[in-house]
């Protein structure tokens, strides 16, 4: 049995590692701008790019009749050149996400044909085979909004897209956990328990704050810090009516409350941090305040520098391994007493 969670162990490492590359190469295709390259899905077919010139020059004209190229890059006189660049991102984008869904999918049927999976993560795998899928007819329905009026994707369907593959990531390191360590233990310090909860909260509505910027570029925007138009609280951040669409509209309120978060949490996870001085999973959660001191710094360079590709990418994908950090926090103290023994 140790054997077979060896190789479970390396396949769900395999997974995590294609994750991550999956959010980088998300990232990277947002910030090329070149998500609605592909006008339409096929699932099996679109493995096939076009190959000779003709078929390139098909493909461009077929791009050419949607809003991102008749509003946008009609303008800045894209030639098939410049439409090859954009195609390569999301192309590579949506290999990918076919090859992890085929990494899930094939080694958990043959783990479960040779019955060397164990019994207790056979609907945890499946779940996260259903959340692989979803996530990719979600990919979808977010570039289908930007192929209408619009030639933008709705930030709220972009969010969506991101939070379910942080999600994935996550839930896939808590699957690969338990593998080692069967059941939960008795929670010895519910107080502790009850901070990384909210810490846990805190970061996903900061995350969430992070794709609407993403979204509606507002990255752009405000390029300076610690102030925004000269001021530590800058004007117009409740203009909207009523009050709450702030949060779900206000370009200005989006950065305003990711910087705002982006302090309060790595001070909460500094705090958090000394007050888990006598737990054994002490480790974590310094590296957890580590990882929120270098978040917040590339944050910040990232908001000065507009948005650079590289730095774009990087801060997502810091954003990516601190759900991983988390998710080891909890797992420690929910399994406080297996992993002890």
């Amino acid at each position: 049995m140790k054997k077979n969670n060896l190789h479970i162990k390396f396949w769900l490492n395999s997974c995590l590692i294609l994750i991550f590359i999956m959010i980088l190469i998300g990232g990277a295709t947002r910030l090329t701008q070149s998500g609605l390259s592909m006008v339409d899905w096929k699932p099996v077919m679109g493995i096939i790019p076009p190959i000779s010139e003709s078929q390139w020059i098909e493909s461009f004209e077929e791009y050419k009749k949607f809003p991102e190229y008749q509003k946008i890059n009609k303008y800045r006189q894209m030639d098939l050149s410049g439409y090859k660049k954009i195609f390569f991102w999301e192309y590579l984008h949506r290999i990918f996400g076919r090859i992890i869904g085929l990494v899930f999918i094939i080694p958990f049927l043959l783990f479960l044909y040779k019955k060397k999976l164990p019994d207790r993560l056979i609907k945890p795998m499946l779940f996260a085979i259903f959340l692989v899928i979803f996530q990719g007819i979600l990919g979808w329905f977010m570039v289908k909004s930007g192929l209408v009026n619009n030639p933008h994707v709705s930030h709220y369907r972009l969010s969506a897209h991101l939070i379910s593959a942080f999600f994935l990531f996550g839930y896939t390191l808590w699957i690969k956990l338990t593998l080692s360590h069967k059941s939960a233990g008795r929670i010895n310090n519910h107080y502790l328990s009850k901070h990384i909860n909210v810490i846990f909260i805190l970061y996903l509505i900061q995350v969430l704050f992070g794709a609407f910027i993403a979204g509606t570029k507002a990255g752009l925007l405000w390029n300076t810090f610690p102030l925004m138009e000269g001021k530590l609280i800058p004007d117009g951040l409740m203009a909207i009516q009523p009050f709450y669409m702030n949060f779900l509209e206000n370009m200005k309120t989006f950065q305003f409350s990711h910087r705002f978060l982006a302090i309060i949490i790595m001070v909460y996870a500094g705090w958090y941090f000394i007050k888990t001085q006598e737990e054994f999973y002490n480790k974590f959660t310094g590296m957890l305040f580590m990882a929120f001191i270098i978040q917040f710094y590339l944050g910040i360079m990232t908001l000065l520098l507009k948005v650079p590709v590289v730095l774009g990418v990087i801060h997502q994908g810091m954003a990516a391994l601190i759900v991983l950090i988390l998710v080891q926090i909890k797992f420690s103290i929910t399994h406080a007493e297996t992993i002890n023994r």
